[in-house]
């Protein structure tokens, strides 16, 4: 492709890149579902997972319930959990768990906010709470996964 960009243009430049660009992609897929790629099925069940995954991206911070999720798709909590557990075999509450360490992580990995700060900013009432949490999760405390950072 990039010899190709390097040549003089012609008529045909533009048809031979897409062409290279296509079979890049094509190449690409081949690639990955040589990797234990997982195709997901369009339906129901994804776009209930879209949803939910949309839905907590703005509200993780204070909203930690399956309930406040479920509700707000019009859904109960057990066809939630049907949905996400076809998909991504995990539960709606290890995928909430899993986005609040993730930005946990981050946080303490890329902020100088002290871990008291990041547990109010994760929506945790005590710092002890925010604590535990993340040790139950993570088996580090939160200092300690910091400090495992600066080594």
């Amino acid at each position: 492709m990039e010899r190709e960009v390097q040549n003089p243009k012609d008529p045909f430049q533009s048809e031979i890149l897409h062409n290279l660009l296509t079979n890049l992609f094509l190449h690409s897929e081949r690639i990955k579902r040589k990797q234990n790629f997982k195709e997901l099925k369009k339906g129901a069940d994804l776009d209930f997972l879209i949803q939910f995954k949309d839905a907590l991206e703005i509200h993780f911070h204070t909203q930690k319930s399956v309930k406040f999720y479920a509700d707000l798709l019009h859904i109960t909590e057990k066809r939630l959990n049907l949905a996400t557990s076809k998909v991504l075999e995990l539960t709606p509450k290890q995928i909430i768990n899993e986005r609040i360490i993730l930005e946990a992580k981050r946080l303490l990995a890329h902020s100088n906010e002290s871990i008291k700060e990041i547990g109010f900013h994760l929506g945790f009432d005590e710092p002890t709470n925010f604590i535990k949490y993340f040790r139950k999760l993570q088996n580090i405390t939160p200092a300690n996964f910091r400090e495992s950072l600066s080594l």
